[in-house]
């Protein structure tokens, strides 16, 4: 079995490139918990840790280039988000407290615009989107340039026309994230 794994997989990922890719993993649990204590960020460092050896998680996809900017693209990307929640939040909200209202529910295809097709951007792609309420991601279909997502929209005709330019940010932040920019 050893010898049917690639370089990649045979090759142990570095313990600093591990402890940055469980820095994430910190957050989202400190966030999850609702409580901002030094303790409980260390708890979810620790978490992160042990998540990312249980999964095997190489980071094949993640250049450790420039941990400064690397982290700030971090940030920027979860503010952003968060943004983007909360206003989708209060659209929906807005819909569904004024039933006069018109929506177009409907499926909506969108590139994920990545050119090396990885599966890691393709997910967080994903993930960026179903999280803001109003749009979700149900299938992936793949494409001779990149993977194509199709999203379901609760009002199609407001959502459709920055779909792409969204979903170009977004990768933009996340190739940033992953030290490829």
């Amino acid at each position: 079995m050893a010898a049917d794994l690639t370089e990649n997989q045979r090759k142990p990922t570095s313990i600093g490139k591990r402890l940055v890719m469980a820095l994430p993993l910190a957050l989202g649990w400190t966030i999850y918990t609702a409580q901002l204590t030094p303790g409980n960020l260390l708890l979810g460092f620790v978490f992160g840790i042990a998540a990312d050896s249980a999964t095997g998680f190489r980071g094949d996809t993640f250049r450790l280039k420039n941990p400064l900017r690397q982290l700030y693209s971090l940030l920027a990307f979860v503010l952003y988000e968060a943004k983007v929640v909360l206003l989708a939040g209060f659209d929906v909200a807005r819909i569904i407290l004024s039933p006069s209202l018109p929506i177009k529910p409907g499926l909506a295809r969108v590139s994920t615009q990545d050119s090396t097709k990885s599966e890691l951007i393709s997910a967080i792609s994903a993930h960026g989107i179903t999280v803001a309420p109003g749009e979700l991601v149900v299938d992936f279909d793949e494409d001779a340039d990149a993977a194509i997502m199709i999203i379901h929209c609760l009002n199609l005709d407001e959502s459709a026309p920055q779909l792409d330019a969204d979903q170009q940010r977004r990768l933009r932040q996340i190739l940033g994230i992953l030290g490829y920019d």
